[in-house]
């Protein structure tokens, strides 16, 4: 073997397919990432996972490079690549170049990018009509930088700083440049990673065509789950649309159909909330998205220019970056100073603190009376862990405060009303809107004065998330988070891995005769069940990443039931099994904060029948004879009940033969 082969397997051995981006800090040299394609193949050609919608889906490989074919019978074959040879002629590096900070800190206007010709006059007439007071600090350090080059970039900025301007801008000026290149084919693809966030995307959009008739011949769709696709692409068909905005699931559906008819000339792809994107967990969707757009562009894969926005840049995000960047260069621009906490600094933060989780309930309604005292307007969010206790708190809510109009908003919510509460609440002048982490992200609503929490966030990153939904635009806002004692060891966690001090801390006081009133609210027995419980499963799954003591958070939502009931001495009944599964609690910690019931046993059962029959002639025959029947059924029933408590967390039971 000749020397120069020995060194390219040497190489091989040891260089990893996939490197990460970033270091833990940047130098000045220029780092690379390596990333592999296969001609117009599609990137890993062999190695990518089979698609888990479609088996048939254009342009995506299957594991070990075995033939497939569409619906129309077409032949999607990927071969593997064939030896080290092809892998190292097929390897690209790709330059991460960190854009510096503007040391003279002049600042960059919208008329500044006109006069300097980097946008164009209608595109600059759309953005002043719209009446902004001027770019924020995330527009000045990216919009220019994306526009003076043709590299991929990766962004990183807060929320509620005006990120969507960000890359809507570039966007519509890179349509404008190139209006005569495929003008009825859909050429920019955003892909954002809830629909609520999508449906804002398209919002947006829309302003900029309102604001310029010019640029409204670049139309666009937002493809989303839970509406309805036949319609869909119908519209598609109509009226041909330049901008696609999608949530990967329904994007994937609509590539696995149309890829070859509507995305052959796609040459800019932006995924907004990458990080979030990938807490959902649309990492391989990501990946199979990017790969097919890369196999059917009628340019090559080089011709799509990728765009990246995030709030934070864990490794997750780094290795999604490796795998879909195409171009040679790609530009870093980091406008979050290492130094300074990832909360807004313009968000008055505030803790109340309170001895039971049952005051915590009541907390956030005697702030919300104290505020409608002073000022009969009021427009705030609080958002709530659970989906069941959503519904049952907004019922709570709507009882006692009547003169504020309560929006329920979570997963559960269909889609189109989902819609039409967004759009409402968008215009209202008053409001409560009660919802889960769902409308943590993206979710931008005018002139909201306050962001309330009852309860921590499902993710350490999503407080950051939700106290941005006040404070948008440059304004200033507050936010309020309400713990009782048990939860408090989020607040170190919070501090410890988000660099976020809470400065104002308070102790909640209620009111006697308000916390009775408060209880006479409470809608239903069951739904008070179901809710707490469902608390209770949340704060399980929570345990480990914010240091809680189960067992006294536990205390504490299952003594509410009886609190908020009017009798402490009332307790939530559920089965032993449930108690010890489903929440690892057992023995004398379970009965102290649960009616268990009678203990539902196939031993005990079997043992007192044996012996209520103990002294009957065919029991003593049977004990001593070995009554072995009743001995398999003994057995059988045991293991029954083995099976079963190990299958609770597949989700399935067993058969019984």
């Amino acid at each position: 073997m000749s020397a120069t082969l020995i060194g390219r397997y040497a190489a091989l051995r040891s260089l990893p397919l996939r490197t990460f981006i970033f270091k833990s800090d940047f130098g000045l040299k220029p780092l690379f990432i390596r990333s592999f394609y296969n001609g117009r193949s599609g990137r890993n050609d062999g190695d990518a996972r089979p698609a888990r919608r479609n088996r048939d889906f254009v342009g995506f490989s299957n594991r070990d490079g075995r033939n497939l074919r569409d619906k129309r019978g077409r032949d999607t074959r990927r071969t593997q690549i064939a030896n080290d040879e092809d892998l190292l002629s097929n390897s690209k590096l790709t330059k991460v170049i960190r854009v510096p900070e503007n040391l003279d800190d002049k600042e960059i206007t919208i008329d500044q990018l006109k006069d300097d010709g980097i946008i164009n006059k209608d595109l600059h007439k759309a953005i002043a009509r719209m009446n902004f007071p001027g770019l924020t600090p995330v527009q000045q350090k990216t919009i220019k930088p994306i526009l003076e080059t043709e590299n991929d970039v990766i962004a990183r900025a807060k929320t509620g700083t005006g990120k969507t301007l960000a890359f809507l801008v570039p966007m519509f000026e890179h349509l404008i440049s190139t209006r005569t290149e495929s003008p009825y084919m859909v050429k920019c693809v955003i892909v954002a990673p809830t629909r609520d966030l999508a449906l804002q995307i398209q919002s947006e959009i829309e302003k900029i065509h309102k604001n310029n008739y010019g640029l409204k011949k670049f139309k666009s769709i937002a493809l989303i789950g839970g509406s309805n696709f036949g319609t869909a692409m119908r519209t598609m068909r109509r009226d041909r649309p330049n901008i696609v905005v999608a949530t990967p699931g329904r994007l994937i559906d609509v590539l696995s159909k149309y890829s070859d008819e509507y995305f052959k000339y796609v040459d800019f792809k932006i995924l907004d909330e990458a990080d979030r994107l990938l807490e959902i967990g649309f990492d391989e969707d990501l990946r199979q998205i990017s790969n097919t757009l890369n196999s059917i562009n009628a340019k090559g894969p080089d011709s799509i220019r990728t765009l990246l926005f995030s709030a934070t840049l864990g490794d997750n995000v780094q290795e999604l970056a490796n795998g879909i960047m195409n171009r040679d260069e790609c530009l870093f621009l980091d406008t979050v100073d290492k130094n300074e906490p990832e909360a807004h600094e313009k968000i008055e933060q505030k803790l109340v603190i309170s001895e039971t989780f049952a005051e915590s309930m009541y907390a956030p309604v005697a702030h919300i009376k104290t505020r409608l005292e002073e000022d009969n307007k009021f427009k705030a969010i609080l958002f709530v862990p659970t989906v069941k206790f959503t519904k049952f708190y907004c019922e709570m809510l709507e009882s006692v405060l009547p003169s504020l109009p309560i929006y329920e908003f979570h997963g559960k919510v269909d889609q189109r009303k989902r819609t039409k509460m967004v759009q409402h609440f968008k215009k209202a002048k008053e409001g409560l809107f009660v919802c889960t982490d769902v409308g943590a992200r993206g979710m931008d609503f005018p002139d909201v004065e306050e962001v309330l929490q009852l309860g921590p966030p499902s993710e350490i990153s999503n407080y950051v998330h939700r106290i941005g939904r006040t404070a948008r635009g440059g304004k200033e806002g507050k936010a309020s988070i309400y713990l009782c004692k048990a939860e408090l060891p989020f607040i170190d966690t919070l501090s410890n891995e988000k660099n976020i001090t809470i400065k104002e801390q308070c102790d909640f006081e209620p009111v006697d005769k308000d916390i009775i009133a408060f209880t006479e609210a409470v809608p239903d027995q069951m739904e008070l069940s179901d809710a707490l419980l469902s608390l209770l499963s949340f704060y399980k799954g929570c345990e480990q990443a914010y240091r809680f003591r189960f067992n006294n958070v536990a205390r504490q939502i299952a003594g509410s039931y009886g609190y908020l009931l009017g009798d402490p001495l009332a307790k939530m009944r559920i089965s032993r099994d449930t108690a010890s599964m489903r929440f690892g609690l057992r023995g004398r910690s379970a009965q102290d904060l649960f009616d268990l019931g009678p203990q539902n046993s196939y031993n005990n059962s079997y043992q007192n029948t044996r012996s209520r029959n103990s002294g009957s002639r065919g029991s003593q025959f049977e004990n001593k004879y070995g009554g072995k029947s009743a001995e398999r059924k003994w057995h059988k029933d045991t293991a029954y009940n083995t099976k079963r408590a190990n299958s609770y967390h597949r989700g399935s039971n067993p058969k019984i033969e």
